[in-house]
C-alpha cells in the first residue's frame, strides 16, 4: 500500500472537496476545530455565497468577506470570486471615487461575467492573500486556513485555474501572481487538500476519480480521504448468533431477525465499498461516525470533530 497520505496536522492551508451531499461543510467545521487549539487563530473558509459551514456555527447572518468570530480564535469567512475581484482592484485604485465608478460600469460587470475562469482565479487569490496575512505582532494572521471547497466539479476548477492561468500568460501581471498562488496549492509542507466521500457506490468512485486527478494533472497534495456517515461495523460472530436464534425462533422475532439481516447486509456493502475505494488509491481511509438527528447541530458537530480528533491523534 502507497503511504503518501499527508496528515492533517501542521498544514496550514486546507481544503475539502468531494460530491455533493457528502458532508463536506460538517467534515470542514469539524477540522477547524479540531485545528483551533489555544491561543491560536483558525479561518474556516466557505467559497461563494454564505451556506452549510455558516449556518453550522450560527452566523450564516452575519458572515461576509470580513471574517467573523464564531468561537473563540475560530472565523468564518464567505469568499466570492467577485467581491474578491472587486477588493483586489481596491487595492490597485487607490482613488474610491474612481474605483467606484470602474466597478459601475456595463463593460466591468459584462467582462467579469464573461472572463473564463476569472472568478475561479480571484478567489483562490483570495485564499492566498489571507495566508499572507500578519498580525500585529508581525506573525501569521492564522495558524490555519480550512476551506470548504463545494462540490467536486467546481472545488476542482477552482484548484486548477491558478496553474491553468500561469500556463496561459507566458509573462506579465496575471502569470505572476497566479504562479504565486498555484505554489502555494503546491506546497507539500503547507497545503493538503482532503476528499470526502460516503459509503456508497457514486460518491467512492468520485473520490476515487478525484484521487487520480489531485495526483496527476493537477499535481496537488493528497491529504486524508474521509469516509463520512459510516455505520458501525457489528461484532465478531454475529452472524452465526443470528443463524443460531433464527433456527430456535417460533415466528415471534422474525421481523426483528429480518431488520438485523438486512442491517447486517447494507454493513457488508458498506465495507466492501470502502475496502475497494482504498484498493484503487492505495491508501487507508478516515472512517467518520453517521450521526443520525433530525437536524445536524452543535452537539452533532461536537461528535464529529471528536472523530476527527481521533483519527489525527491515532492515524491507522
Amino acid at each position: 500500500m502507497i503511504i503518501d497520505c499527508i496528515k492533517m496536522s501542521g498544514k496550514r492551508l486546507q481544503f475539502v472537496v468531494g460530491k455533493g451531499g457528502v458532508g463536506k461543510s460538517a467534515v470542514t467545521a469539524a477540522l477547524a476545530i479540531v485545528s483551533c487549539a489555544p491561543d491560536e487563530r483558525v479561518l474556516a473558509v466557505e467559497l461563494g455565497r454564505a451556506r452549510g459551514l455558516s449556518r453550522l456555527f450560527g452566523c450564516e447572518d452575519r458572515v461576509g468577506e470580513r471574517p467573523v468570530e464564531a468561537r473563540p480564535g475560530l472565523f468564518v469567512a464567505a469568499v466570492d470570486g467577485e467581491s474578491a475581484l472587486a477588493e483586489y482592484l481596491s487595492l490597485v485604485v487607490p482613488i474610491r471615487r474612481l474605483l467606484k465608478t470602474v466597478l459601475a460600469t456595463r463593460l466591468y460587470s459584462t467582462f467579469v461575467a464573461a472572463a473564463p475562469g476569472l472568478k475561479e482565479l480571484m478567489t483562490v487569490g483570495k485564499i492566498w492573500y489571507e495566508n499572507q496575512q500578519l498580525d500585529s505582532s508581525g506573525g501569521a494572521a492564522w495558524d490555519t486556513i480550512v476551506v470548504d471547497a463545494g462540490a467536486s466539479g467546481h472545488s476542482l476548477q477552482y484548484l486548477q485555474m491558478p496553474q491553468a492561468a500561469a500556463a496561459t500568460f507566458r509573462s506579465g501581471l496575471v502569470h505572476r501572481e497566479s504562479n504565486r498562488v498555484a505554489a502555494l496549492l503546491r506546497d507539500t509542507t503547507t497545503t493538503a487538500v482532503h476528499v470526502v466521500a460516503t459509503p456508497e457506490e457514486m460518491p467512492l468512485a468520485e473520490a476515487a476519480d478525484i484521487v487520480a486527478r489531485l495526483r496527476g494533472e493537477l499535481s496537488l497534495p493528497l491529504g486524508s480521504v474521509y469516509v463520512n456517515r459510516c455505520r458501525s461495523v457489528p461484532p465478531a460472530g454475529i452472524e452465526a448468533g443470528i443463524a443460531k436464534l433464527q433456527e430456535a425462533d417460533d415466528g415471534r422475532y422474525a421481523r426483528l431477525l429480518t431488520t438485523v439481516r438486512r442491517r447486517l447486509s447494507w454493513t457488508s456493502i458498506q465495507e466492501e465499498g470502502i475496502a475497494a475505494l482504498e484498493r484503487r488509491i492505495g491508501q487507508s481511509s478516515v472512517r467518520l461516525p453517521d450521526l443520525v438527528a433530525v437536524e445536524f447541530g452543535v452537539e452533532e458537530l461536537e461528535r464529529l470533530a471528536q472523530s476527527v480528533r481521533m483519527s489525527v491523534e491515532n492515524p491507522s
